[in-house]
Parts: C-alpha cells; sequence; structure tokens
C-alpha cells in the first residue's frame, strides 16, 4: 500500500500511536536495538485492529494479539533493529481500523556524527584596532562515515569572515571552521552563523561569536 492511502498519518479518532513514529538514531553493527509503541484505543468503542508489521529484514515487531481492544487499553509492539550497513533504514508499520481508518508509523534507522558540539555563543579576546584573531570551531566525527556540512551566515559584519563555508567532515576525523575577526572601528560586533550537517533528522546548530577592539589596547 502506498503511504498517501494512510490519510490519517500517525493517529485517527480510533487509534493513538505513542511514540508517533519511531526513531534508531545512532547505532553500532551487528547490536539489537530495542523501542516499544503502544498502539491505544482512544476511541468509546470495541475495537479490534489489523497490524501489519514491519516488513524488511533489520526490523522485526513482536506484540501479542488481542482478539478486541477495549477502550483505554492498548496494544504495545516491540520493535527490533538490528543493522549491518552504516546507512539510511525506513520501514512502516501500519494499522486497519474500523472501516476506512488507518494509521501509520514511520520507523526510522540512521548514524549519527556523536561528538558534534556546537557553542550557542563565542566571545574572542579584546583586539588591537587592524590587527586579527582567528577562533577555530572544531567539527567532529566518531562515526566510521562521511558527513557534509554547511555553514550560512545568518548575521554578518565586515569585521568577520568565515571559512570553509562547505565542506566534509571526514569518518572519525575532524574538520575546522575557521572564524576571523579583523576590527576596523572601536566596537562590539558580532556574526551569527548557522551549521547544517548532512545527517537525518538533525537541527541546524546557530553560534553567535562576538569581537571587541578597545583604545587601551593600541597603547600598550
Amino acid at each position: 500500500l502506498f503511504i498517501d492511502i494512510y490519510a490519517k498519518l500517525k493517529s485517527n479518532t480510533l487509534i493513538q500511536a505513542e511514540p508517533l513514529e519511531l526513531h534508531f538514531s545512532g547505532f553500532e553493527l551487528g547490536k539489537d536495538y530495542i523501542k516499544i509503541l503502544k498502539l491505544i484505543n482512544v476511541s468509546s468503542e470495541v475495537m479490534n485492529i489489523h497490524i501489519i508489521p514491519t516488513q524488511t529484514k533489520h526490523f522485526q515487531t513482536s506484540y501479542t494479539k488481542k482478539y478486541r481492544l477495549i477502550p483505554g487499553l492498548a496494544y504495545t509492539l516491540k520493535v527490533r533493529f538490528c543493522p549491518d550497513e552504516w546507512r539510511y533504514f525506513y520501514d512502516c508499520i501500519q494499522v486497519h481500523c474500523k472501516g476506512d481508518e488507518k494509521l501509520l508509523i514511520p520507523v526510522h534507522a540512521y548514524p549519527v556524527i556523536g561528538d558534534l558540539h556546537i557553542p550557542p555563543c563565542i566571545d574572542l579576546p579584546d583586539v588591537p584596532l587592524g590587527k586579527s584573531i582567528c577562533h577555530a570551531i572544531p567539527l567532529r566525527c566518531s562515526c566510521p562515515i562521511d558527513f557534509g556540512f554547511q555553514v550560512n551566515v545568518i548575521e554578518s559584519h565586515e569585521a568577520f569572515s568565515v571559512h570553509p563555508l562547505a565542506g566534509v567532515i571526514p569518518a572519525n576525523g575532524e574538520v575546522k571552521i575557521i572564524v576571523k575577526f579583523t576590527p576596523s572601528h572601536y566596537e562590539t560586533s558580532q556574526v551569527t552563523i548557522q551549521l547544517t550537517i548532512s545527517q537525518f533528522n538533525t537541527k541546524p546548530h546557530l553560534c553567535t561569536i562576538t569581537g571587541s577592539a578597545t583604545p587601551h589596547l593600541a597603547r600598550r
């Protein structure tokens, strides 16, 4: 069945899925991982539902079949995942309810970069006017696959330069984003960058870098 047949993706008026989708984020090859899914009868009627479990070899779904599901009670499904490759995996659990009500619960599994720690704010030391200071933001990967990255300058300032704006974080390796601050006025300046990693279900990282030039440094 195609996904668009399941018009009430993740929930409907009869059955509520908790959680709405399953994520196996980060894994090691050959290890087993288990997630629990509950399908709760949120209607006022006793009902019988038909569950189509995960179909691919990497996911196995088990549960105890009930003849009828009483309001307020739930099926508890155990989904087991065992990866054999460093890649993204997808499957789903489909539920046929009373009438035309249907439900689809996506199941995702994917590698994660692991050691990425981007501070929201970085304060640079004061710099003499016309001089420069560089700050390195390390991007580390503890996973045996490469991850691409992209940097967007959200709030720019002429005193700052950022490079590279795109690249690859090597498997089990590191790359650095270099922020260079060269003030031309006695003031406090800042630049805000947004870092996006080519990882499934990732959120962008925002970082604001602040630098200042003060007159007393020039007299030293």
